[in-house]
């Protein structure tokens, strides 16, 4: 009888980010902490929960992962108010929710490879090669826009945007486009991609190091735009089974 390999499981919750950060587009969203918002936010997490993960990461840089479990260990004791962000809203809530002793943190964000910012490399194209920067470009800064003047989405709609598998497809699109910035002699946008793969494979190196057991069902919570790659990088590995965020936000 040929026998089963049994494979740890890995699930990648694509998100947007709650709170202002490093990225190049922001969300522009209401008061998360209002008692609507909140329900809603927890409707999210009792769908998530519904995968059992037996670990969590989350993009927080490693460097931090004693400070983040300071502040986990204080809200599980009841001493810590989760502030906005995805890490604290989601991560948190579904942890404890699932009597988890610790998160990780699996980030990192050091200059690296990288000799240009994202920044940098999207006012380049947008002075020097402005078709190629709207097909690029375009369609993030209108759905950005498009948030600010529709109806307000539920939490749950975002969460069901940032994982349908066509939206992950078009955000990997647009980082493969960057490599297209530039011309023979500069290659501008390439100038940061080499900073982005790096990140991510070391993203994928460390979801590697938490799987201990053929047991182990990991729940990575990261920026939506990291989930084509990463699942990617984990699937070419075949080390691991997949799961999509889309099947349980349905």
């Amino acid at each position: 009888m040929e026998k089963v390999n049994i494979k740890p499981t890995v699930l990648i919750l694509g998100t947007f980010h709650m709170a202002p950060s490093s990225d190049l587009f922001q969300s522009n969203l209401d008061d998360l902490l209002t008692i609507k918002r909140q329900k809603e936010i927890q409707e999210v997490v009792e769908r998530v929960k519904q995968y059992n993960p037996t670990k969590l990461a989350v993009e927080r840089v490693t460097k931090r992962n004693r400070e983040l479990n300071e502040e986990y260990r204080r809200y599980k004791n009841g001493n810590f108010e989760l502030k906005i962000n995805e890490i604290y809203q989601l991560g948190f809530r579904i942890a404890n929710e699932l009597n988890h002793e610790k998160i990780y943190a699996i980030d990192w964000m050091e200059q690296g490879a990288g000799t240009r910012s994202a920044g940098e490399v999207y006012e380049w194209a947008k002075a020097n090669q402005p078709e190629l920067f709207q097909s690029i470009y375009g369609w993030i800064e209108a759905s950005i826009q498009g948030e600010t003047e529709g109806t307000a989405p539920t939490i749950l709609d975002l969460f069901r945007e940032c994982n349908d598998p066509s939206e992950v497809k078009k955000h990997h699109e647009m980082y493969m486009n960057m490599a297209r910035i530039g011309d023979f002699d500069h290659y501008v946008g390439i100038d940061w991609l080499i900073w982005w793969y790096q990140r991510n494979l070391i993203l994928f190196s460390n979801l590697t190091r938490l799987a201990t057991s053929s047991d182990d069902r990991i729940l990575f919570i990261v920026g939506s735009g990291h989930v084509q790659i990463l699942y990617q990088f984990l699937e070419e590995s075949g080390l691991f089974d997949l799961e999509r965020a889309d099947t349980y936000l349905r």
